[in-house]
C-alpha cells in the first residue's frame, strides 16, 4: 500500500508540472541527457516477470498474479550538463545513486555522455525463468557501474536515431554493450529497437538480450511499450545478458518536470 501510495504521489507532482519533449529515448538504453539546468525528470518503467511461453492460456488475467518488476528514477540537472540520478528497482530491492556528465557535440553528429552510478542489490539465486518463487537471498552487493553513451542526432529527414552504450559492472567485473535505433514512422510515433550482445558470460547467461517497441509522444509525455527476452529493466542489467529466449511484456511512462 505504502509503495502504491508513493507512486501516486510521484504521478500526481508530474502531472501538475508543465513539460515538453527534450530528447529522444530509446527503450531500455541510456542517452545523453537533454535537461536544461534546474529541470527534472521522471521515469516509471514496468515489465512483468512471467513470459508469453509459461503463460497459462485459460486465464486471461494470470499475467497480473505473477509479479513484476519496477523501477521508479528521478534525474535533476544540477548545472551545464552535470546531472545527478537516484532510482529504485523493485526486483533486486536495488538502490542507485550516481552523476553524469553530458557533452553537445552536434557538429560531429552525436552527443555524448559519462555516467557513474553506486548501486546497492540483494544478489538472489533463482533465475527469473521459468519460476520466480522463492527467491534464495544470498546477500547484499554494493559496487560502481560506469557507462559511456552515445546517440546521434537525427538524420535522413531528422526521422532516425542510433545509440551506443558502452558500460562495466565492478561486481561482476564485467564489461557490456548495448546497440539502440530509432525510427519515426509520423508525428509523435516511433519505432525503437536495442540489442545487448554477451561480451563475457557471467552467472550461465549466455544468450543477449533483445527489445522491440513503439514509443508514443503525447503533451509533455512519453509512452514506450516493449517485448524483449529479460524482465530485467536498465542498461546495468541487461548487459549481463539471459538465459531465455521467452518474450516479456513491459512498458514505461516518462514526464519533464519543469515548475
Amino acid at each position: 500500500m505504502k509503495k502504491i501510495l508513493l507512486l501516486t504521489l510521484f504521478l500526481f507532482a508530474a502531472f501538475l508540472a508543465c513539460a515538453v519533449q527534450y530528447e529522444s529515448p530509446m527503450l531500455n538504453m541510456t542517452v545523453p541527457s537533454g535537461l536544461s539546468d534546474g529541470q527534472t525528470y521522471l521515469e516509471v518503467e514496468h515489465k512483468f516477470l512471467r513470459s508469453f511461453a509459461s503463460y497459462p492460456t485459460n486465464d486471461l488475467f494470470a499475467v497480473l498474479n505473477y509479479g513484476s518488476n519496477i523501477k521508479i528514477g528521478l534525474r535533476y540537472m544540477i548545472w551545464e550538463g552535470i546531472e545527478a540520478k537516484v532510482a529504485y528497482t523493485s526486483y533486486h530491492r536495488e538502490k542507485m545513486a550516481g552523476l553524469s556528465y553530458c557533452l553537445k557535440t552536434p557538429q560531429f553528429g552525436f552527443n555524448s555522455q559519462v555516467d557513474v552510478r553506486y548501486f546497492n542489490y540483494e544478489d538472489v539465486s533463482q533465475d527469473f525463468y521459468p519460476d520466480y518463487y522463492p527467491k534464495v537471498t544470498k546477500g547484499a552487493v554494493s559496487n560502481l557501474f560506469y557507462q559511456l553513451s552515445m546517440e546521434s542526432v537525427p538524420f535522413l529527414d531528422d526521422r532516425v536515431n542510433v545509440a551506443l552504450n558502452l558500460g562495466y559492472d565492478g561486481h561482476k567485473n564485467m564489461p557490456g554493450m548495448g546497440l539502440g535505433l530509432s525510427v519515426e514512422v509520423f508525428d509523435h510515433f516511433r519505432l525503437l529497437a536495442d540489442y545487448y550482445p554477451v561480451l563475457k558470460v557471467v552467472d550461465g547467461n549466455t544468450t543477449g538480450c533483445f527489445s522491440l517497441g513503439m514509443k508514443i509522444d503525447t503533451s509533455g509525455h512519453q509512452f514506450i511499450i516493449r517485448v524483449g527476452n529479460s524482465p530485467e529493466i536498465g542498461s546495468k542489467d541487461l548487459m549481463h545478458g539471459t538465459k531465455s529466449q521467452d518474450i516479456y511484456l513491459g512498458f514505461e511512462i516518462m514526464r519533464l518536470i519543469a515548475f
